[in-house]
């Protein structure tokens, strides 16, 4: 085959793997002090959330930020989480923990990034009183990085694991 034959798949071949969803010099990259930072943050969250400490639990959040729970309520604006929160863990997750099981965290555009975690959590009441077992959650937190430098949670959402559906979707189709 003639080298310039060859030459030409090459080049091809390295084109479609960049266009079609490979590595690309332009994709949005974390530095290790921006991973590390955000990494930091998402541990703080934990251990403020087990103090039932909710300004350090917030003190993250920009002020605009907007949150969904694990029960489908939403809050817009750091002043209306931290005041939810603080409510709940003076009542129904007064006694109620978490541990921060798994971060995964990659960049979502120029000073943005994606952190989806997967916490443990135990039982407790829903706002309506309803009892909730003790199972895993997920959850997602959007983050922009301030003009300061400063990773900030602009959006956060909370769901539980449905275990059953997963292990539906890993056992073989018929």
């Amino acid at each position: 085959m003639k080298t310039s034959i060859v030459l030409a798949r090459v080049f091809l071949a390295a084109g479609l793997l960049t266009w079609g969803g490979g590595a690309r010099a332009d994709a949005p990259r974390l530095s290790d002090a921006d991973d590390k930072a955000i990494r930091q943050i998402l541990k703080d969250q934990a251990t403020a959330w087990n103090k039932h400490d909710m300004a350090a639990f917030t003190k993250s959040f920009r002020d605009d930020v907007d949150g969904i729970n694990v029960v489908g309520m939403y809050w817009s604006g750091k002043a209306a989480i931290l005041k939810h929160l603080s409510f709940y863990h003076a009542t129904n997750f007064k006694d109620l923990e978490e541990t921060l099981d798994e971060v995964n965290v990659r960049p979502i555009g120029d000073g943005y990034a994606m952190a989806i975690l997967i916490w443990r959590v135990g039982a407790f009441k829903s706002p309506s009183g309803a009892p909730i077992p003790a199972a895993r959650h997920r959850s997602s937190q959007v983050l922009a990085k301030g003009p300061d430098g400063a990773w900030q949670v602009v959006h956060f959402h909370n769901t539980t694991i449905d275990e059953g559906a997963l292990k539906a979707a890993a056992a073989p189709q018929k």
